[in-house]
């Protein structure tokens, strides 16, 4: 799991290092579902985080 997330960061990072301008957010998507499985939280605690 967390080698998953250290991918995912980097990968991110190396991205936008290229272009910040570039969209990200899929794999940004993918590491937020990495980081709640990691906490086990439940549906209506991640509904809470991605309300925006």
């Amino acid at each position: 799991m967390c080698g998953e997330i250290i991918k995912c960061v980097d990968k991110i990072l190396e991205i936008k290092a290229k272009d910040s301008a570039l969209d990200t957010s899929k794999l940004e998507s993918k590491l937020d579902s990495l980081i709640y499985t990691l906490y086990n939280l439940t549906n209506d605690e991640i509904e809470i985080i991605e309300r925006k």
